[in-house]
């Protein structure tokens, strides 16, 4: 019997065939690995039909898109991430290049740390030093020792005190917490309570007067459910804008004069308001930085003295079109902070004041670099003139094993 080899070479050599016939392209580019059908004449070969013609390869530079943080490494074809050291501001296309990187700059001079990815000459730091001159780092008051990192440029600073001059303490920072969200400004409060000038209790409505006891112009206000925030008054003679709370709703800083970080004095018919913490039901409190807010104007300046608190927690704690509008420009006024060095309260004990008059000119604290109160009157001692209180130092007292 015959074997059927046909068969068997039919399939090896369908292994081995070229690709499938095709017409020869318009352009005149041909492609890999094809087969043009009939194509080898000489409108084809640019004229010739005998002898030898070339077949150039041609290519097209490939154009690589880089976003910011990114760059295209030298002898490279994958697009990578701007390393340390480095940025990348991205926002263009480069080609490919065998001996140099694409898209990426060196750090500036004495500020070569950066993070990966980054994309700007303003990401590039420095360790923050007390010696840093030049561009250098944004002064800290008071500070004798910091932490952090210098930007180069407009880069926003992360400088910080860790300890500072003698008289003044850390501040640690403050992430401001959103109280329009979490208190609201569009709900009266449960209560409020508030002191004089004296520390005495000017006003409490449904709250205990005990949790800002014998604390000058200090108020609270309670919102139920949804915390109790804590601040102080304060009288000045810097003159806020009257009647600038009414209209609702009032477009936070349109009116920069009613916010200021710092007032001149203590002193006068203007009524400032400012937070210094909030505490959550059930939670601790935060601390706040806010700047003072103009309350009102009281004409005078005793008048003040003895009801400025007391307008802050009533303005923070109704419901009116105006008094909203007030709170809402308080809440919208905190914001965090980074650590800073603030002064010491000094509690100051004067002996032999007249009890008639004790407290009236707020003489119990001093902050330190600050102004001294003294108290209004010393007691009056049959047979002496009184000169006046001289400051000295408490006897440190020690204990220790009598055993």
């Amino acid at each position: 019997m015959k074997q059927k080899i046909f068969l068997t070479s039919a399939l090896a050599m369908g292994v081995i065939a070229p690709a499938f016939a095709e017409t020869f392209p318009s352009n005149g580019l041909m492609q890999e690995n094809k087969t043009y059908d009939n194509a080898a004449t000489s409108t084809n070969m640019d004229g010739v039909y005998e002898g030898t013609v070339n077949a150039t390869a041609e290519y097209e530079t490939i154009n690589y898109l880089l976003n910011a943080g990114q760059y295209l490494p030298a002898d490279s074809e994958t697009i990578t991430t701007c390393p340390a050291g480095s940025f990348c501001a991205g926002g263009t296309t480069v080609q490919y290049n065998q001996s140099s990187a694409q898209g990426i700059q060196t750090c500036p001079s004495g500020f070569g740390s950066s993070a990966d990815g980054s994309s700007s000459n303003t990401q590039c730091y420095r360790a923050c030093d007390m010696n840093n001159v030049g561009d250098s780092i944004t002064a800290i008051a008071h500070a004798t020792a910091i932490s952090g990192n210098d930007y180069y440029g407009n880069g926003t600073d992360t400088c910080e005190p860790t300890a500072c001059e003698n008289g003044w303490h850390v501040k640690a920072a403050v992430t401001a917490p959103n109280l329009t969200s979490l208190i609201g400004v569009s709900e009266r409060g449960n209560g409020y309570t508030s002191n004089r000038s004296t520390g005495s209790e000017n006003y409490s409505k449904n709250m205990s007067n005990t949790i800002i006891a014998n604390d000058p112009m200090a108020f609270a206000v309670d919102y139920g459910t949804k915390g109790i925030i804590k601040g102080h008054g304060r009288c000045s003679t810097r003159a806020g804008a009257s009647g600038t709370w009414g209209g609702n709703p009032y477009i936070y800083n349109v009116i920069d004069s009613n916010f200021t970080s710092t007032l001149p004095d203590s002193s006068g018919q203007y009524c400032y308001c400012q937070l210094d913490s909030y505490t959550p039901v059930s939670g601790s409190a935060i601390a706040l930085s806010t700047p003072w807010v103009f309350g009102s104007d009281f004409d005078d300046a005793d008048f003040c003295a003895d009801s400025c608190a007391e307008n802050c927690a009533n303005y923070l704690w109704r419901a009116t079109s105006d008094t909203l509008a007030f709170r809402a420009a308080v809440f919208g006024s905190v914001q965090s902070s980074p650590a800073m060095c603030e002064a010491n309260v000094i509690n100051i004990n004067w002996n032999d004041v007249d009890p008639a008059t004790a407290g009236q000119n707020n003489e119990g604290t001093a902050t330190y670099g600050s102004d001294v109160r003294t108290p209004v009157k010393a007691q009056t001692k049959k047979g002496k003139t009184f000169k006046g209180w001289r400051f000295s130092k408490p006897e440190q007292t020690t204990t220790g094993n009598n055993g």
